[in-house]
């Protein structure tokens, strides 16, 4: 992904959750990272939108309600004041006015905004101030209905204000009551109509919409579908003037970044509901339906709302949509023999999140290239049914594609994922139809870039190329993901090029200092960095063995086309291919409401030429997030095994007529190199593929294990094996040598590991019984004693090793003794009261996170443990269930009697663990075994 990935961020989505869960008012979602619609800075410019007040009523209602003594009689634009907030804050008032939007709940099944918007009748005569208010009323039985003419008497509140240092006021002005004083409201007269105030979009600031706060407005303008990213979750999407809008860097148009912000309005769905069902605003029912960026609608007319950082309308009329951008049910057409393609498929991965596999193993992980595997560092889908679903889904597009030759990005690192796609994809398309290149693990990222082929249609001229030296180091210096390059010739003339497919580091997750947002996303001095290397990297595979000079780069460089990462590129005299395209069309992702293409083709000068076309398939980036593979907070589930919404990035696809060239033939060698095995077991390295190329005879295979001792010579293809003495990472490098003195070599890495005795269980000793991680610093460690008696606490020590550490953090030696069936309870400093029962020992062994391990030592001699040492699982230790060291209190299992003494091992906390919610402290203080 490029940005804040918002699906693969679990907690975010927690996070989300637990903000909205506690939502009292206007409703529609927070921003979640996709949908950026706080109001910057902007200019000081532009045209404010025309104030037409509505129409006065003569004669004005009457009402004889009784007002309140202590709430007295006040106009609504006096309680809106000039402000984001109102100058009567946390003052009872009584306000009269129409019905302008009923958006009252109707029982649990009509789950709407727990209120209506009011409007005075008669503006007064400042400009500034707001006419309408929200009048929250949950419990409220009275109901209203636009048109009526009601007397509310209640509590000023602002619902949603944005509080800390530079924080802008985000809130929504409302009148509510309190459990001691719930709103009164009359109904004094019915059938009033109020015309909607006409807005018009850009604003002139970011101020400039507070005037009609809680009014009934109307856009009159053409407005159209720009970000999507929340329709699914909160039912709201954002509009814009203009068409869809593009980002200032991509070159479609001369709005800036802050000028795009001030000509769109979030179009809201009138509900606090999250995960509505239906999805509002889609085209139709059912698993056909959706809404495309850039679909348009010509007015919009509703109440607006100012809150979760944004200004939006809650409509009181069903906007109508016109289908502008329809799907492209085929690719598109770019002629030529040969078509060459890349596609990020957005975490492919065959191991989940849950420690599961595709092919049903348990407790399995992810590693960062050859590093520990552990279930925190796998992305993409949640489980098996998440993975069938997007494995359908990616299968549909590459097949659509019908490429020569594709270039993945965000790949599983580690040719299992590869191959699980290749078998499925030729399962769809037909047996053979497809072949991988076999890259193995490379590079130092959970994912990878890999490439799959046509045999039909290409031979491939030697292994597979991975960079080297400085132009290895700077492009890895950042994301750890190199490039890959395979060269091609193609089998009906022999015509040859080289294809590299690339992935630079992401603009997200910026960095406080440093490489900072300058206008082009963060990391934008990395990403030059890493173009900088690609040229270089070229250069020399243009001269590889017989010299090849067509080169085309793709994938996913997380740069737009006016970017310094793209010139750099250029520069070096390579062509940007979508700059063929028409303006419209250079776009592969959206983000924050913005179009922009982040994938691209670079043909080098003497490609360029042998170029017949050049598309972007838009089955991803125009369609709503809703639709992907994910069932988390599905409950209107539009999933359907189509291309659309396969990943978050469109694919682009290139078309090549190739001059024809003599045969260049090298050797090829392919083999599978395991990446772990433990010291003094056997160590198969598998030949697949093993051809001296043209009429070259074989000469010598070879495979050097990397730990000095001499290599092994295969006679062939087939198995070769070897036994590590030692533990340590080392690089296996299989070669192939032909009677030309042509070579073809395939590396990997291995971790040797030692050898872990796992003695069985001695006499009953101390061990961990209890870990609490909690809220803040709520954080506590049990011990229990299992003996028949009281136990010498001095030769006891208690270790934490923070973030993967093998050396300890912190450490305390116990003292004192341990009766019989006792309990110690190590805790934090700062934690709660009821995390400290008597006795308690306070101690900075207790200053734990989720992602960090504890020993308990005897005599300097680990007797049990909580996490593995020496590994670092990212986040947390995770198991199945869900069971978690993150925010969970966990409990032994009562069946376990002994401690683990194999702390290098891998842990699965669900094994030895119960799991219980965050901050339970019920149980500390006394434990019990079976």
């Amino acid at each position: 992904m490029t940005h804040p990935a918002p699906r693969p961020l679990r907690h975010f989505k927690s996070l989300a959750l637990a903000l909205a869960l506690v939502l009292t008012a206007c409703g529609g979602g927070g921003n979640g990272g996709g949908a950026s619609f706080p109001w910057l800075p902007s200019p000081p410019t532009g045209n404010a939108p025309p104030d037409t007040p509505p129409p006065v009523v003569t004669p004005p209602p009457t009402c004889a309600a009784t007002v309140p003594a202590d709430a007295p009689l006040t106009s609504i634009s006096s309680v809106q004041g000039t402000g984001h907030t109102s100058p009567l804050a946390t003052q009872a008032v009584t306000v009269r006015g129409v019905v302008v939007g009923d958006f009252q709940n109707t029982g649990t099944d009509t789950v709407k905004l727990n209120g209506f918007f009011v409007q005075q009748i008669d503006p007064d005569a400042d400009p500034l101030t707001s006419e309408g208010i929200f009048v929250y009323a949950p419990d409220n039985a009275t109901r209203v209905a636009a048109g009526d003419f009601v007397q509310v008497s209640g509590v000023v509140t602002e619902f949603g204000q944005t509080a800390g240092v530079n924080a802008k006021p985000d809130s929504l002005t409302q009148i509510a009551g309190t459990a001691q004083a719930p709103v009164i409201l009359s109904v004094c007269a019915s059938g009033l109509a109020v015309n909607p105030t006409q807005i018009t979009l850009p604003v002139a600031d970011d101020s400039t919409l507070e005037r009609y706060e809680g009014m009934l407005v109307e856009i009159a303008q053409p407005l159209a579908v720009t970000e999507m990213f929340e329709l699914g979750r909160y039912g709201q999407m954002v509009l814009a003037l203009n068409g869809r809008q593009f980002n200032a860097t991509n070159g479609n148009a001369t709005a800036t970044h802050a000028q795009n912000l001030l000509a769109r309005i979030v179009l809201d769905d009138g509900a606090s509901r999250q995960n509505p069902n239906p999805i509002p605003y889609l085209s139709a029912a059912g698993t056909d339906g959706t809404r495309r960026m850039g679909d348009t609608t010509q007015k919009v007319t509703g109440i607006l709302s100012h809150n979760f950082a944004a200004y939006r309308i809650q409509p009181t009329v069903t906007p109508v949509f016109a289908q502008a951008n329809a799907r492209p049910v085929t690719a598109p057409v770019v002629g030529g023999a040969l078509k060459v393609a890349s596609f990020n498929v957005l975490n492919y991965f065959t191991t989940f999140v849950n420690g599961e596999t595709a092919s049903g193993q348990t407790g399995q992980g992810c590693s960062f290239g050859t590093g520990p595997a552990s279930a925190a560092n796998c992305r993409g889908a949640s489980n098996l049914v998440e993975f069938q679903r997007q494995q359908a889904k990616i299968v549909a597009a590459i097949a659509g594609l019908d490429a020569d030759v594709v270039g993945l990005m965000e790949i599983q690192n580690t040719d299992v994922a590869t191959n699980d796609l290749l078998a499925a994809l030729n399962a769809k398309v037909g047996a053979g139809t497809y072949a991988a290149v076999h890259s193995g693990v490379f590079g130092t990222d959970a994912i990878k870039v890999d490439i799959l082929y046509k045999p039909a249609k290409v031979r491939r001229v030697g292994n597979a190329v991975l960079p080297t030296g400085t132009d290895l180091a700077d492009y890895t210096a950042a994301s750890g993901r190199p490039p890959l390059a395979q060269r091609f010739s193609a089998v009906d003339n022999n015509g040859g090029f080289w294809f590299v497919v690339n992935h630079f580091k992401s603009k997200g997750s910026c960095p406080s200092t440093g490489d900072i947002d300058l206008g082009q996303g963060c990391f934008n001095l990395a990403r030059t960095q890493q173009a900088k290397a690609l040229n270089s990297f070229v250069a020399k595979l243009k001269l590889m063995g017989t010299p090849e000079a067509d080169v085309v780069m793709m994938g996913d460089f997380n740069s737009y086309l006016l970017e310094d990462p793209t010139k750099e590129l250029e520069g070096a005299g390579n062509e940007s291919l979508l700059k063929r395209m028409p303006a419209g069309d250079r776009y592969t992702y959206v983000f924050g409401g913005e179009t922009g293409a982040l994938d691209h083709a670079y043909a080098s000068a003497s490609l360029g030429a042998q170029v017949s076309g050049v598309g972007v398939w838009h089955i991803n980036a125009d369609e709503p997030t809703a639709l992907d593979y994910n069932t988390d907070f599905t409950t209107d589930d539009r999933y359907a095994p189509t291309p659309f919404r396969a990943s978050d990035h469109d694919p682009v696809l290139v078309g090549l007529t190739l001059t024809a060239d003599a045969a260049v033939t090298q050797p090829l060698v392919t083999a599978s190199i395991p990446t772990a095995v433990k010291v003094g077991e056997t160590y198969s390295v598998n030949i697949s593929e093993a051809t001296p190329g043209g009429t070259a005879t074989l000469a010598s295979l070879s495979v050097d294990w990397g730990d000095g001792t001499a290599a092994t010579t295969a006679p062939g293809t087939g198995a070769v094996t070897h036994s590590y003495a030692v533990a340590g990472t080392f690089s296996v490098v299989v070669t192939l040598t032909n009677s030309a003195a042509q070579t073809a070599t395939q590396t990997g890495s291995v971790n040797v590991s030692p050898v872990v005795v796992v003695t069985p269980p001695g006499d009953p000793d101390l061990f961990f019984s209890e870990y609490v991680e909690g809220t803040s610093n709520n954080k506590a460690i049990e011990i229990y004693n299992p003996t028949a008696v009281a136990v010498d606490l001095s030769l006891y020590t208690v270790r934490l090793y923070a973030n993967g550490a093998s050396a300890p953090t912190n450490s305390v030696a116990l003292t004192g003794s341990l009766p019989a069936g006792g309990v110690l309870v190590l805790a934090n400093a700062s934690a709660a009261t009821a995390f400290k029962p008597t006795g308690t020992i306070t101690s900075s062994v207790a200053n734990f996170n989720g992602d960090d391990a504890l020993t308990l030592e005897k005599s300097g001699a680990v007797i049990d443990r909580f996490g593995q040492l020496g590994a670092d699982p990212g986040t947390e230790w995770t198991g199945a269930g869900g069971i978690s060291t993150l925010n969970q209190t966990l409990r032994r299992k009562p069946a376990i009697t002994a401690g683990d003494a194999n702390a290098a091992t891998a842990f699965d906390p669900s094994v030895q663990w119960d799991s219980f919610p965050i901050d339970t402290s019920a149980g500390l203080g006394a434990h019990t075994v079976n």
